[in-house]
Parts: C-alpha cells; structure tokens; sequence
C-alpha cells in the first residue's frame, strides 16, 4: 500500500495497487456504519431526523447519496463530532440524541477536538489562497493482507485509522504539504502509491467498506502549504 512495491489503492471496490487481491468489505463495517452508497430504512431514519433539524431538504428515500452525505457532514460539524460524513456511533448517537428531543454535548473530547481542528483549517484555508486543481480522487485503506500500514512518512495508520492522510504524485503536491479537499476536509500529504501520478490522489479512509462507498469523484484540491 505504501510504496511502489506495496500499494493497495481500492476504487469503486477495484484495487489499484501492484498484483494485490481486492476483498469484500467486513460484515461488521458494514453493519456499524452508514455512509454514501447505502440504503435502507436505517438511512431513511436518519434522513427523517436530519430533516427534522433543518439539515436534510430532499425526499426521504433510504438511498445514502451525496445529499444526504453533506447533511451528515453539516450536522456533525454543528455538533462537536469529527466531519467524515459517515454515520457511525457517536453520529448515531447524536441523530438518537435529536430524535428524543435531548440536548447534544459532543460525543467525545477527541470528536470535539478533531472537529475544532478540521474547521479551524477550513478558515485557513479560505484566507492561504493556495494553489486549487481538479483531481481523480479514490480512496484507500491500511486492512489489506500483506500491507504494512505505515506511509511514506511514517504514519503508522494502523494505530490510528481515522488519521486524515493522502497519497500524491510528490512531483505534483509535495510530501508533507497540508491539503484541503473541497467538501471533505483538509489532509496531510503523508503517502505515495505507484498508481498515484500527475492529477490523481488516494484519500484514506478507515475501512474498506468506506473505500468501497467512495468509488472514484473529481474533487477540488487546495494545496495549503
């Protein structure tokens, strides 16, 4: 995954890596977390409450599109918890929380100090008027059979997989620059891959179930320092 020799790129539940095998997504993953690509009733409860709040103005329809993921990522930014847009179990609990009328605190002190730090580089970024392209996005993860989980610099992320690193064409965005992904976040360019060159990056995610569900999107792409 993390080398030329040891990459595993998932897109739209292809890996892209060197000769690796892809593998179908945990039935655990699949069964704690809600994210884009999903349907259900499950969905459709949370797309009631969202609209309940004000954050979800479309047809409640179980379907976890890009409508229903911007809310999430609304709602959770409103609400102390890291903005990923997946519904795991603190935004679970939130959503619950709103549903029976009770006041939402945050769901953690990491959550509230991971959010403050993703807005505090949104504003950053708005004022650094840094270099902005358009790029092939896919999205990665360290839970591959033979893959060591650490990155081209050092990131262990299998100690920590909600760590906010991409992979990048060091020709094209330098290692170790802060990169801010238009409706995502910002990201440390942290990871190298050998199907990674010219406008192409590899977002990690913590899951393959969430690789699975972010496919392959063109995303805007603000090189912050």
């Amino acid at each position: 995954m993390f080398s030329v020799r040891q990459s595993m790129k998932w897109a739209g539940g292809l890996a892209l890596g060197t000769g690796l095998l892809t593998a179908a997504p945990a039935v655990s993953d699949a069964a704690d977390l809600l994210n884009k690509g999903d349907r259900g009733d499950d969905v459709s409860e949370a797309q009631a409450v969202l609209e309940d709040e004000g954050y979800y103005d479309y047809a409640v329809d179980g379907i976890y599109g890009p409508i229903t993921d911007s809310a999430v990522r609304s709602f959770q930014s409103d609400h102390g918890l890291v903005v990923d847009g997946i519904i795991g179990p603190n935004t679970r609990a939130a959503l619950d929380d709103m549903d029976s009328g009770e006041a939402v605190e945050g769901a953690s002190t990491s959550e509230s100090s991971d959010s403050s730090s993703s807005e505090e580089s949104t504003s950053s970024s708005a004022d650094s008027g840094g270099e902005t392209m358009t790029m092939e996005a896919t999205a990665y993860t360290a839970e591959c059979a033979g893959c060591s989980g650490i990155t081209a610099t050092g990131v262990n992320l299998n100690k920590d997989r909600g760590a906010d690193v991409i992979a990048v064409d060091p020709d094209v965005i330098p290692l170790g620059s802060t990169v801010k992904v238009e409706g995502m976040g910002t990201y440390e360019a942290a990871d190298t891959g050998g199907a990674i060159n010219n406008d192409r990056i590899d977002i990690h995610v913590p899951t393959k179930s969430d690789a699975y569900a972010f496919g392959r999107q063109d995303v805007e792409v603000t090189v912050l320092d």
